[in-house]
């Protein structure tokens, strides 16, 4: 696991191959560079998997593609917004400081075009981690993706799962797209049990 500013990338190592899941700010780009380099001078980037169309998930990614030469996979949903440098779905800021906070840290998490080069779709199994799985967990944005390692019980779940109350919760907000299908992907993921739940700002050890 990697952060900056609270916002977390995951690093799975494979022998000589280095799968990175979310890939941060454009701004932390170097930082996340710096992190990869000190793995295994054996391994690189091979695949970079993105859960969904947020500048804080994917701003990264299209640095870390050309310096490695590794394909962006993502859902067809969030790959259409991401190569095209938006997000997925509209903000629905209602009070005066969600009109304010957006404001301010919107041009932060603004990313630029990215190509995608993979589009997956839920119930696929890729050949990661002896069968990475994945899940839909539409809610927080209409195409989001997590991951799942059903052995080792590790669920890599984007922003479909956040802190709330210091306990796993399902997104809402203004920056949600659908809270009951929020809802939904949660209880879903939740049911599997996993035992690491790694999301795009929070870790949980069950």
């Amino acid at each position: 696991m990697h952060s900056n500013a609270s916002i977390f990338q995951y690093m799975i190592v494979e022998n000589s191959r280095i799968t990175l899941i979310d890939a941060g700010l454009p701004l932390f780009s170097r930082s996340l560079i710096r992190a990869l380099s000190r793995i295994d001078h054996r391994a690189t980037l091979s695949l970079i998997l993105i859960t969904h169309a947020d500048g804080d998930h994917y701003g990264a990614a299209k640095r870390m593609a050309k310096i490695y030469q590794c394909p962006i996979a993502a859902s067809a949903t969030e790959a259409a917004a991401i190569a095209s440098g938006t997000m997925s779905r509209e903000l629905k800021p209602q009070k005066p400081l969600d009109l304010l906070l957006f404001k301010i840290f919107l041009p932060v998490f603004t990313a630029s075009a990215t190509p995608v080069d993979r589009y997956l779709e839920p119930g696929q199994t890729l050949p990661i981690l002896d069968g990475l799985q994945v899940l839909d967990s539409a809610g927080h944005t209409p195409g989001h993706l997590s991951f799942y390692q059903p052995e080792r019980r590790i669920l890599f779940a984007g922003d479909s799962i956040i802190k709330r109350r210091n306990t796993p919760s399902p997104a809402y907000g203004p920056n949600c797209w659908n809270e009951q299908r929020a809802i939904d992907a949660f209880e879903r993921q939740m049911a599997l049990k996993p035992l690491h739940i790694c999301g795009g700002h929070t870790y949980f050890r069950n």
